[in-house]
């Protein structure tokens, strides 16, 4: 039996640059190469070999403050066409309603293909956080990105909420599907505490922990009124944040006594992770929301906004609890809930460890690759 051929559109294959590269490097790493036989088109590469043709594209760079990111333009690829003809693929999958997106869609119509798509990103709610006031001129724009969707054979959603909203914009039914997203329990494990890692923060505070790009749209505003609450409170809390972005030195000056570890990889971020007592995280405009299930799986609790992704992940009032957004009123009681109560942390903890449990990458894999050969006839 032929096997079965992809060719994936990627915006960021990047190892570790944000929740979309994690995710796709986890099923990268679990491609059966015995039915399977793919190929990567990518304006931002991987650092790494992954094993498999990788093909760039050139790009430019947006928005101006957030300048790590790359927008792909596949058609100033010259022979990007006939690539894709020599390989012949089955699928073409693309990450993004993005340019990459929309060349993936128009050669897979015009040659009779397949045409998938994970779900990744919930462009539509940046709007207010990079265009303020204007946002109302700028949607019909994305109206007009996410007019491939329609013409998508299968997207993947990976909460109900995301799978709500797609078919709110006139995606069919039955070209929708929910798929979350997984977590390395073993990798991401209360195990990894180290009790004295960080020693700035006084003896006997709760470690109140996140973990995220440190962009506009991850609601850093309510971070910084929650950490004012939590000083002019005199509460006996530590507030650590752990990544990178245009907004870190503006936190930086606003947040004088919080900690700064900067980006974290591999052990020293899940040392991070276990070493804390609580995790926040007040973005509303997550798809899912990777970091708050690695939080879980790390055994904190979590207090996150009712919005988006997390709002399917967190349990409210059994592994964390999940507030109004930026009201930071709201996420400083549930936090005091939670210093205030070993037993009720013990329990959340307990009770997110054991949902993290539940949510293997080896299992959302193989439900990846079976959504796949449904598509494909042999």
């Amino acid at each position: 039996m032929s096997k079965i051929k992809i060719a994936f559109f990627l915006d960021v294959m990047e190892e570790n640059f944000d929740g979309v590269a994690i995710t796709m490097h986890q099923v990268i790493n679990r491609i059966p190469k015995e039915e399977f036989d793919v190929i990567f088109i990518t304006p931002h590469p991987p650092k790494n070999d992954i094993g498999f043709p990788v093909f760039e594209v050139p790009y430019f760079r947006v928005p101006e403050k957030n300048k790590d990111y790359r927008f792909g333009l596949p058609k100033k690829r010259k022979d990007l066409n006939e690539i894709l003809d020599a390989f012949n693929p089955d699928i073409l999958h693309y990450s993004s309603p993005t340019a990459m997106g929309k060349f993936a869609v128009r050669y897979a119509k015009a040659k009779g293909k397949i045409v998938t798509s994970i779900y990744h990103t919930h462009y539509p709610s940046f709007l207010k956080y990079y265009f303020g006031p204007f946002s109302s001129l700028i949607e019909p724009i994305f109206h007009w990105l996410y007019a491939m969707y329609p013409k998508t054979d299968k997207i993947l959603a990976p909460t109900k909420s995301m799978s709500n909203y797609l078919k709110s914009i006139g995606i069919k039914q039955e070209s929708l599907t929910i798929w979350g997203r997984g977590v390395d329990t073993d990798r991401f494990n209360p195990s990894k505490k180290e009790q004295d890692l960080w020693e700035k923060a006084p003896k006997g505070n709760v470690k109140l922990l996140f973990v995220s790009r440190l962009t506009r749209e991850k609601e850093p505003q309510t971070l910084i009124r929650l950490y004012k609450l939590i000083q002019k409170k005199n509460a006996p809390i530590s507030m650590i944040l752990v990544g990178d972005g245009p907004m870190r030195q503006m936190l930086q000056e606003k947040m004088p006594e919080a900690i700064f570890m900067g980006p974290q990889y591999g052990e020293e971020l899940s040392k991070a992770y276990a070493s804390a007592d609580v995790f926040v995280f007040p973005s509303t405009t997550e798809t899912f929301g990777n970091v708050v299930l690695e939080a879980l799986a790390s055994g904190l609790p979590v207090v996150a906004a009712n919005a988006g992704g997390p709002s399917d992940i967190v349990s409210d009032g059994q592994n964390g609890f999940l507030v109004e957004p930026a009201n930071e009123q709201a996420f400083f009681d549930k936090i005091m809930k939670l210093v205030q109560s070993e037993e009720l942390s013990r329990e959340m903890s307990s009770a997110a460890r054991e949902y993290a449990k539940s949510q293997s990458w080896e299992k959302l894999s193989e439900q990846l690759f079976d959504q796949y050969r449904s598509l494909v006839k042999r």
